[in-house]
């Protein structure tokens, strides 16, 4: 059953309002998401104006994809999604992400199936085009802490988060551009500790087989990325992309030299976009002075305009003159980098982009490009809302029914919690031991004033005895007490076991739990599984139960 956005937390109301009441964003986006005749203009808008006076051919850019994803262990379906990306009726649609490692939280192998599931769409209503799924690898990002660790539920049922660093320790900054970095001995651990957090099972041994066939000293994290997503999806064709090859920042070189040129227009059209959104919505993005990044000695560094033409690297003491990054520009292009706002223009700069799945925050945020894509002049593409899924074990479905309770019940634990143990226990033995100290404090009342008229003294030692027992009740009633405490913990550890599973962190499972706990656990065929069972077209967080059948 479909759980609506609006009942879970943490999703922002221009999100929401994107998925219930785009009217109200329309100004903000391009096309709706949700109209065939939309896609129909983007695609028209994009058959006319892709590589008009680009310093590029259609061709240039499928050889080059075609190298990089032999190097990423691609499958046939690969290599014939990039031979019809060279013809001009061909479109792509593009997700992208960071490197996580073993592909990271499994939104980010959603997002890529989405991608294929999307096209098969598109090519159903319009058979007279042709679609590719293209994957855009995030390498150029250098925020590692964010991208070194997966999370999995371990033996003892709990979240284990597992990291990796070079030589072992933490360093206090990082600015080397992720793809770049390559793993040492240290990796090896990192995938030791991965596997021995969760029990074997069948599908162990070939897992892990191939995830250290992947993941090894001296292999670099974009390529390992790449291939662990293939090798987690199997051949789906999708097409990676690694705009960080020095022959693609050469096909960049103008998009570049705009935005260098002609700060800080950009920042400002996202800054009068922005301003306008903020009267109803927070806004993602903050722009910078020039949206742009450059690798000095194998760090990335913001580019910053100086008083008198001159730029310098945040955080560094290196500046260059307009003339000498201008001229840098021009003879060594590979050394710029586009931030969060240009990375959109790079990529559909490049790509004859019709769609892009995004998740909420990429939604919100491109919600602010509108105005940059037009001072670049390229068409912005339909934002496709990406699928959102939650992955439901059998031991979560039979607790659910068990306590007929839904899924949203499970946002609020301190409230579920004394749900369930109300409705677990109906009785309380506090209430029944006041309510049995009230009553015989008036029966021993009644009979002590009768036993007075025989004889005073005699009833105050007979009262005292009775306050006695009174007193000697409330160890009756801590055993109780005791027992029913005993009761209430196990419905909490019971809860606790399934909010680690289906809402670890107080977060949905999609954005936290790596794929490989699943697929440990089911088997590979959980890939196809989510890939056959999530519907595309359903706007809503989607249920998916594990009941695959193994072969």
């Amino acid at each position: 059953m479909p759980v609506q956005f609006s009942s879970i937390p943490s999703f922002g109301d221009l999100f929401l309002n994107y998925i219930y009441d785009f009217n109200k964003l329309s100004k903000f986006y391009r096309f709706d998401y949700r109209s065939d005749e939309a896609f129909r203009e983007c695609i028209e808008l994009k058959k006319e104006s892709y590589l008009n006076n680009k310093n590029f051919f259609r061709n240039e850019l499928t050889e080059i994809l075609k190298e990089q994803n032999k190097e990423f262990g691609c499958g046939d379906e690969t290599i014939e999604n990039i031979q019809i990306l060279n013809e001009k009726d061909t479109f792509a649609v593009v997700t992208g992400q960071q490197l996580g490692f073993l592909s990271g939280p499994y939104y980010t192998i959603l997002k890529a199936l989405n991608t294929v599931q999307l096209c098969e769409k598109l090519r159903e209503k319009f058979p007279e085009y042709k679609f590719a799924p293209v994957f855009w690898l995030e390498a150029d990002d250098h925020d590692f802490i964010e991208i070194n660790n997966v999370n999995v539920i371990s033996k003892e049922n709990e979240l284990k988060n597992i990291s990796y660093f070079e030589g072992g320790l933490e360093k206090e900054k990082y600015l080397t551009p992720a793809g770049k970095i390559k793993l040492d001995g240290f990796i090896n651990k990192f995938i030791e500790d991965v596997e021995s957090s969760m029990n074997s099972t069948d599908f162990s041994s070939d897992l892990f087989e191939g995830i250290k066939k992947i993941y090894h000293e001296g292999a670099d994290l974009k390529t390992a990325f790449a291939k662990c997503m293939n090798f987690l999806t199997g051949d789906k064709g999708i097409v990676f992309i690694d705009a960080t090859d020095d022959k693609i920042k050469k096909m960049l070189q103008p998009v570049f030299e705009k935005e260098l040129g002609t700060f800080p227009g950009v920042c400002e059209k996202v800054i009068e976009t922005s301003v306008e959104l903020e009267e109803n919505y927070d806004v993602q993005v903050k722009p910078k002075a020039i949206n742009l990044f450059y690798i000095h000695e194998g760090n990335r560094y913001l580019l910053e305009p100086r008083d008198g033409e001159i730029f310098a690297l945040k955080n560094s003491r290196t500046k260059f003159t307009k003339d000498e990054l201008f001229e840098i520009l021009k003879t060594n292009p590979e050394r710029f980098s586009w931030n969060v706002v240009t990375r959109p223009i790079c990529q559909d700069y490049l790509l004859p982009t019709v769609a892009y799945v995004g998740g909420p925050s990429e939604i919100s945020y491109f919600g602010q490009f509108g105005e940059v894509y037009k001072f670049f002049n390229i068409t912005m593409p339909v934002i496709y809302p990406r699928t959102s899924v939650t992955i439901l074990e059998k031991k979560v479905i039979v607790f659910l029914e068990k306590y007929g309770l839904k899924f949203e019940d499970l946002f609020n634990e301190n409230e579920l919690k004394s749900k369930l143990i109300a409705t677990t226990q109906e009785l309380n033995s506090e209430e029944i031991f006041s309510e049995l100290k009230d009553e015989l404090r008036a029966l021993f009342y009644t009979y002590e004033k009768s036993l007075e008229k025989i004889d005073i003294n005699q009833t105050k030692s007979f009262s005292k005895r009775n306050e006695q027992f009174l007193e000697s009740l409330n160890v009756a009633k801590d055993r109780f007490a005791e027992a029913q405490s005993k009761s209430s913990e196990v419905i909490s550890n019971q809860l606790r076991k399934i909010l680690v599973n289906v809402y670890p962190d107080n977060t949905l499972q999609e954005r936290v739990l790596n794929l490989t706990y699943f697929i440990n656990k089911y088997g590979p065929g959980i890939v196809e599984h989510i890939y056959q069972k999530t519907d595309i077209s359903d706007f809503s967080h989607q249920l998916l139960d594990v009941n695959i059948n193994q072969k």
